[in-house]
């Protein structure tokens, strides 16, 4: 099931890398009150009555850098080794140290976390 990549931090956060096959569903419902989604993975709307967003002060934070088309040949490229892909890898439990890491700009590129 997609949730599956649908992380919850203990701060309240959800970061969805999937953003299809009912992750966005299941992630505004693990939001709490004040929470924050991230927006990471794309496919499907987050659906969303205004008056759950407002009264729940939850937020929604989307991170896309170039088009779906951009992505594709950046892989293609990245595949044949003609460009360098910057990335930090963490194991899903030490997300709170990719999170400080890319706060404190210390990571260059992507902060990528592995189950």
């Amino acid at each position: 099931m997609a949730t599956r990549w649908v992380q919850a931090a203990d701060r309240g956060g959800v970061v969805d890398f999937v953003g299809e096959g009912g992750a966005t569903r299941d992630g505004v419902r693990m939001l709490r009150r004040a929470g924050n989604y991230h927006v990471v993975g794309y496919g499907e709307n987050i659906d969303i009555p205004t008056i759950d967003v407002i009264s729940s002060e939850i937020n929604f934070i989307g991170n896309l850098v170039g088009s779906y088309t951009d992505l594709c040949e950046l892989m293609v490229l990245a595949a044949q080794g003609r460009v360098r892909l910057h990335t930090a890898t963490y194991p899903l439990d030490r997300f709170q140290d990719a999170l400080a890491d890319l706060e404190a700009g210390r990571v260059r590129g992507r902060a990528v976390l592995v189950p």
